[in-house]
């Protein structure tokens, strides 16, 4: 029988579609309201209009609908990229009186969104993610008001360079676990016979290994393989509502005004309702878990910085304070080592570099720390260049416009959705060179000052980059000390499996390859032993970085 979150996604986003599920009614409703709006903005429209700045180019437009019928599909980055060669740095649509501003170079992101940051610090307005999913409390929906500054004031406090170095214990041992995990589901049938090493799809281990560092972090416990109460934190985490609704719009959206249709006739209200109370719980109830733990933990801290700083903040919102940076980096992590194990696949000369990289510097004997970490500049190339070849979140988040602005000769209207396109800028041959389609981690080697689109512009940039940047280091680093990555082979045709690199996860805030399984085959009896040896006593040593990163902090 589908859980309540599956019947709202089947009938909210998929299935019958978000048209029926809004309901016939309130669906005319709307268009009737959309039509007298465009009526009475004909007619009073002031006479200057017309000597205004043009807007930007972009694909031809209907009247009323505009854009409606010749928007972009699901792979929308792949058509922003080949906008750019046909329309420039922007591209303006307009859906239903919507207006929509493509960003798709470097410079053109770089320019409004962080040199011109207070004027598009804005989101879109959502009416299901922000106002009837999470009652503003997640702050991934919340404009840039005064409580959205002290959610991001609290964040910081946890998550700045300095925190982020005193969690590194954590992330090498959950990277070690997860290096255990994968030599034992892959692990042959005979002793030492690594010629039958069997094929994994990592996707499990890769959500379990980084949410548990994160789960240590903010709720001060591990995440166990194959424990009950673990797994349910996992899969909450990678299917709960406002994580499905992140890169989805529907029509209650486009038209706002539908909220103050009764209840009795809004469908979507009564799907909603009952999802925001399941999400809030989770999150207290992972809050007070939390609190009651012994040693250290990001809730602690953000409990306790709320209280000094006064914010008058409810019990609900602490909790949400908490759980969106799980939703904003649970997700993220595990898909970029997804695409990181599908490019070791397709480009082996890279992975063979690494290996002897690592081989020289860290050798056979133990595991690669932090204190590696400046001798091993091509490990941290590799990271950056997974994160630009496929980036987890292609078509990029969007921004809103809250005051008029012009950029290069075109007027960009207040309140349109300004969409940077993370595949488009990623492919920008004036920043990456001509080669940009390629994987070729060399080039941050050889230009230091190459950007990094991946975490967001502005006052919007991810507030957990510097975490996530540790805990990548060490995940890839450990992996491709202990791995070669392999082609699984088909049972039937005995031919390598190759997955289309191109394909990614329909859903999600962030999007891994749609399909993905490999061979972890250990680079020698010396990976199995040495992680066998120092996954031992984990639970005890967690404890043990827990008190001291509360000594450290004072918390």
């Amino acid at each position: 029988m589908p859980t309540i979150i599956e019947r709202f996604d089947a009938g909210l986003f998929g299935g019958t579609g978000p048209v029926s599920s809004l309901g016939f009614i309130p669906l005319i409703f709307a268009i009737g309201l959309y039509a007298v709006y465009q009526l009475y903005a004909r007619v009073s429209d002031d006479p200057k209009r017309h000597r205004r700045l043009p807007l930007p180019p972009g694909p031809s437009r209907l009247p009323l609908v505009g854009n409606l019928f010749n928007a972009p599909g699901p792979s929308r980055w792949l058509t922003h990229l080949q906008w750019r060669s046909i329309y420039g740095p922007l591209t303006y649509l307009n859906v239903l009186g919507k207006p929509i501003i493509v960003l798709t170079t470097v410079e053109s992101a770089h320019d409004l969104l962080n040199k011109k940051a207070g004027k598009y610090s804005g989101r879109p307005y959502s009416v299901i993610g922000g106002h009837l999913l999470s009652k503003g409390y997640n702050m991934f929906f919340r404009q840039y008001d005064s409580q959205h500054r002290i959610h991001t004031r609290l964040h910081i406090r946890s998550l700045n360079v300095e925190s982020a170095a005193l969690y590194r214990p954590i992330h090498e041992l959950e990277s070690l676990q997860l290096v255990h995990d994968l030599i034992e589901d892959g692990r042959p049938a005979k002793e030492s016979d690594y010629r039958d090493i069997r094929p994994v799809d990592p996707t499990k281990n890769f959500h379990r290994g980084p949410a548990s560092s994160l789960n240590v972090i903010l709720y001060g416990s591990r995440l166990v393989k194959g424990d009950v109460e673990s797994d349910k934190q996992i899969d909450f985490f990678y299917s709960c509502p406002t994580t499905n609704i992140m890169q989805k719009e529907t029509l209650v959206d486009i038209f706002p005004s539908l909220t103050n249709i009764p209840r009795a006739i809004s469908p979507w209200k009564r799907r909603v309702e009952p999802l925001f109370r399941i999400e809030a719980a989770h999150h207290v109830n992972n809050l007070r878990a939390a609190l009651a733990r012994p040693g250290y933990n990001v809730a602690k801290q953000i409990v306790s910085s709320s209280e000094r700083l006064d914010t008058g903040m409810s019990e609900t919102e602490l909790a949400w304070v908490v759980g969106t940076l799980y939703l904003a980096n649970g997700e993220t992590s595990p898909n970029i080592l997804s695409w990181f194990v599908v490019a070791m696949q397709e480009h082996p000369d890279a992975m063979r570099k690494a290996h002897a990289s690592l081989d020289d510097v860290v050798g056979r004997e133990r595991c690669p720390t932090y204190e590696d970490r400046t001798r091993l500049p091509y490990i941290d190339a590799l990271i950056e260049e997974c994160m630009r070849w496929r980036p987890v979140i292609p078509g990029g988040l969007d921004h809103a416009a809250l005051e008029d602005d012009e950029y290069m000769g075109y007027r960009i209207p207040k309140g349109a959705n300004v969409s940077v396109s993370q595949w488009a800028l990623t492919r920008d041959e004036a920043v990456f060179g001509k080669d940009c389609d390629a994987f070729r981690p060399e080039r941050w080697l050889e230009d230091k000052n190459l950007p990094n689109t991946a975490f967001g512009y502005g006052r919007r940039t991810c507030p957990g980059r510097h975490l996530a940047r540790e805990s990548l280091w060490i995940f890839f680093a450990r992996l491709l000390w202990a791995f070669e990555f392999e082609h699984s082979v088909d049972p039937v045709t005995k031919e390598k499996r190759i997955f289309d690199t191109m394909e990614y996860l329909p859903f999600g805030v962030g999007q891994g390859p749609l399909e993905i399984e490999a061979i972890f085959r250990p680079r020698g009896k010396w990976v199995e032993e040495i992680a066998e040896r120092d996954v031992q006593g984990i639970d005890g040593e967690v404890e043990k970085i827990k008190d001291s990163i509360g000594a450290a902090k004072g918390v």
